[in-house]
């Protein structure tokens, strides 16, 4: 199957109904609401010369699988071998739930042990609290054990899927490491590069099955810690956020930063709002976030966000992922407008390099970013580089929040595609922006753009509180990305994808949905094209109107030799 994902095209997603993006100095439209309530819950990458211009047309479009002369197996041996190690008592269809594990077993030495294993096997919840204190030169490993560990769906009612916090340097990982003594070999992810069968496959999979009570049920969940690590797990169909890390912090509260934090090789997928969401969307005060390193995940197919990250700090990198396909419930958000976009970004102070990333497809705003300072916090200086940020109905990228204090915001190298305004469809009084990059009025210092390139008869950008440089900006056709086997059906447009709804009520009026055929719908995690015209016709229930489309395998790498080679996926 090609894998050419075309620009625009049908019904998608949802975004801000005036000047393309949030309103300029005004509300932010982030998620102060959710987060009150989740406090209860714990030929890119190698440019030559000064400018770089995509071919007009893609360089292949088939599922390249040729042998870049590189081996894609990382080497065993990712952590030091055990000494000691314990394993969790576990029952097979019941929950796993310790909030205290260490006063649950004063018998291990929680500061010393090497691993914490849980058995494979399947269970309803997943509890992990109060995990120890830990150094950097001698983590506590949390893996599993002879087989995998699947967490969810959950028992009718439960009030979370799967719940870790407390403690420092400590790994949760998924990954298959015989040296290492870590995962199983019957579910390695995508190790050796083997992304198109890797769902199902990886050593932690958490299904919740979409529950929602209060927007409190996540695929996994993380307060109460500092300093730790998650890598090769896959969450799916979360009944709000995929990931979720929060250290919340109330006034008068003093201040507990989740410092240096790593996410890295995970796939989370189809859920039902945010990919990723961490930090606090709410008033201040709240935890920093410095050293974030985010890198090498997928996160595809959400309600709201891809990624939603707050409260950045100093040594934050967010590098060579793929956030594709967010914001297909712009027709029926819950939590109204202003939740269908791509990324939302907000960063406090520091240096932070966000770099080599691919945004793919949305409704309001492809990269909503926000300078958003807190009492006592130094400046900013933030770069973008080498992202591809393509296919949306409203603006490709907005500036927001307030700066006017030596910070610096740079945007280099960077490719913009499928930028024409459809979002009219949802809200007709909504207006066309008139450039790729919007500027609040509030942000006075300095904001360069050099060697960008993008597609279209907007300008580059517009408002701000003082003129941004500029050099070596082009404005020419952009190719669109091509994947090794993303299993997206090969003739349909990249916004062609949406959530079924039975109308529209973020539409005036409330009108009913009408599918057409060749659409495409997610429903319950699956994907339908319409077979005929419909109205109210849940896809499972109506063969005569809806076609099953094969589970996406989702290899998001960027088709070897093209110009994309090497941004998003390694």
């Amino acid at each position: 199957m090609a894998n050419v994902l075309v620009a625009l095209g049908t019904a998608a997603c949802s975004i801000p109904t005036t000047g393309g993006g949030a309103t300029e100095g005004g509300t932010d439209g982030t998620d102060a609401d959710v987060d009150t309530a989740l406090t209860a819950e714990a030929t890119a990458p190698t440019l030559t010369g000064d400018t770089f211009v995509p071919p007009a047309d893609s360089s292949g479009t088939g599922d390249d699988t040729s042998d870049t002369g590189t081996d894609p197996c990382e080497p065993f041996g990712a952590f030091a071998p055990p000494t000691t190690s314990f394993t969790l008592p576990a029952v097979e269809g019941q929950a796993i739930a310790y909030a205290d594990v260490q006063a649950a077993f004063p018998e291990v030495d929680w500061s010393d042990v090497d691993r914490l294993y849980i058995p494979g096997g399947s269970y309803t919840q997943l509890q992990l609290g109060n995990l120890p204190e830990r150094t950097a030169d001698d983590p506590l490993v949390i893996t599993n054990q002879d087989g995998q560990v699947r967490i969810g769906p959950p028992d009718a009612g439960a009030n979370y899927l799967w719940s870790m916090g407390g403690g420092s340097h400590w790994i949760l990982t998924g990954r298959y490491d015989p040296e290492a003594q870590t995962g199983s070999e019957d579910a390695p992810g995508h190790r050796c590069g083997d992304y198109a069968n890797a769902r199902g496959r990886y050593g932690f999979w958490s299904d919740d099955d979409y529950a929602m009570r209060q927007y409190l049920h996540m695929g996994l969940a993380v307060g109460d810690a500092t300093a730790f690590e998650i890598e090769f797990i896959e969450v799916e169909r979360s009944g709000f956020a995929g990931i979720r890390l929060l250290n919340s912090r109330a006034e008068g509260d003093p201040e507990f930063p989740m410092a240096d934090v790593s996410v890295h090789d995970t796939y989370v997928h189809d859920t039902a709002a945010e990919g990723y969401y961490f930090g606090w969307t709410g008033a201040p005060p709240s935890n920093p976030m410095p050293g974030l390193q985010v890198y090498r995940n997928r996160l595809v197919r959400t309600g709201n966000e891809a990624l939603q990250v707050q409260d950045l700090g100093d040594g934050t990198e967010i590098h060579h992922n793929v956030m594709a396909f967010a914001g297909l419930h712009w027709r029926d958000n819950g939590l109204g407008s202003f939740q269908d976009n791509n990324a939302q970004i907000s960063t406090r102070a520091g240096t932070i390099d966000i770099h080599d990333n691919v945004f793919l497809g949305a409704a309001g705003t492809l990269v909503s970013f926000w300078s958003a300072p807190q009492a006592g916090d130094g400046p900013r200086h933030v770069s973008f580089t080498d992202n591809h940020i393509a296919e949306v109905r409203n603006l490709a990228v907005y500036i927001g929040g307030s700066s006017d204090d030596g910070s610096s915001f740079s945007f280099v190298r960077n490719t913009l595609r499928g930028l024409d305004f459809t979002f009219d469809e949802l809200d007709p009084a909504a207006t066309a922006p008139t450039s790729a990059f919007r500027i609040a009025a509030e942000i006075i210092d300095a904001i360069d753009f050099t060697d960008n390139t993008w597609e279209g008869e907007l300008a580059l950008f517009s408002g701000g509180g003082s003129t941004p440089t500029e050099s070596g900006n082009v404005n020419a056709a952009v190719a669109p990305i091509t994947f090794v086997d993303s299993g997206y059906p090969d003739d349909a447009p990249v916004l062609a994808l949406e959530s079924w709804v039975a109308s529209s009520p973020l539409s005036p009026g409330d009108p009913p949905r009408q599918y057409e055929p060749g659409e495409l719908v997610m429903y319950d995690g699956t994907m339908y094209r319409a077979l005929a015209s419909n109205t109210n016709e849940t896809p499972p229930d109506h063969p005569a109107s809806w076609a099953l489309v094969p589970a996406a395998p989702d290899d998001l790498r960027a088709t070897p030799g093209s110009a994309y080679d090497g941004i998003g996926l390694p």
